[in-house]
């Protein structure tokens, strides 16, 4: 996780907010395994990485959606966090995504795209919907933790039964914006 593409990366995506710190700085506030190899598929058998030229790292994992469902969770690309988040703590999941053979013009969507208790009420900690092109995009919600939260006690969580669709993938960081 050290090089420095994925440093860049991390800190373009959310530079706005952190002008001030380097990419070193911000690659120190991931708390995840963020790489597609490291991500959990749930609903669905985890395929092979893909590689594409166009998102950072060459390669991505592909998720052929075979439909919606009234229960969009039920499809889910998932990380659990490796360190602890306290109340306040500004929180970001940023990660690179596209809908695959899409019709131009036209996105799939994600039902929620965010971080969440990683058990049972599975509630959500910040997220919401997001809507992905043909073109690789980064995308991220941002907010607050509300309480204390041992390391993997979160997980980020893209909820994906959404409709007929293919998505890909590249890294997909949680970061904690205020970790020393």
């Amino acid at each position: 996780m050290h090089k420095s593409w994925m440093a860049a990366a991390l800190v373009a995506m959310v530079a706005a907010p952190v002008v001030a710190q380097s990419a070193e700085d911000m690659a120190a506030k991931v708390i995840n395994a963020p790489m597609p190899a490291s991500l959990n598929v749930y609903g669905l058998p985890k395929p092979p990485l893909t590689r594409v030229k166009e998102v950072d790292g060459g390669k991505v994992i592909r998720l052929a959606i075979p439909g919606a469902d009234k229960d969009a969770w039920k499809i889910q690309l998932q990380s659990p966090t490796t360190e602890p988040v306290k109340q306040g703590d500004r929180l970001v999941l940023a990660f690179h995504a596209r809908a695959h053979g899409m019709a131009p013009g036209t996105k799939a969507r994600i039902a929620v795209a965010g971080i969440q208790l990683n058990k049972e009420p599975y509630s959500q900690v910040i997220g919401g919907p997001i809507e992905v092109g043909e073109a690789f995009e980064f995308h991220q919600v941002t907010g607050k933790a509300d309480r204390d939260y041992a390391a993997g006690e979160l997980m980020a969580s893209l909820q994906l039964a959404t409709g007929k669709q293919v998505f890909e993938f590249g890294p997909m960081f949680v970061i904690n914006l205020d970790k020393k």
